[in-house]
């Protein structure tokens, strides 16, 4: 699709899960899915510094993260550029953290394991509406 294509054209996405195979299941579907520029974090601290340095369009945060927690990072992401796009995901879903992190500023809780159709959606849709 030619108009998706020039959606992700240029867009850096960054994966932070303390969980490898999350993290390289993710990444290669997004690279299969025409996202070349993927980066990758185990840790908050180290998505962080990666996010002091790039301008990224999105970033994927899991909620639970040795150390910081993922809604500790999503403050701290925000203070960064309040204008990354961050989808919060998570294998522990529970609303009252669902709704704080969108009321942090998250586009979307995505619970693993994820509905792959959505989980694209919701991505190319935030991308969209950048």
């Amino acid at each position: 699709m030619p108009e998706t294509d020039a959606i992700k054209a240029g867009k850096k996405i960054l994966i932070c899960d303390d969980e490898k195979t999350v993290v390289d299941f993710l990444a290669l579907f997004l690279k299969k899915e025409g996202f070349p520029d993927v980066d990758i974090a185990h840790e908050a601290s180290a998505a962080l510094e990666k996010i002091k340095k790039t301008s990224y369009n999105l970033v994927l945060l899991d909620v639970k993260l040795p150390g910081m927690d993922g809604i500790q990072a999503l403050q701290e992401i925000k203070t960064i550029n309040s204008k990354i796009n961050v989808i919060m995901i998570t294998g522990y879903p529970d609303v009252d953290t669902a709704e704080q992190a969108v009321q942090l500023g998250a586009y979307d809780y995505i619970v693993k394991p994820f509905d792959l159709a959505y989980f694209k959606l919701a991505i190319l849709t935030k991308l969209l509406l950048e």
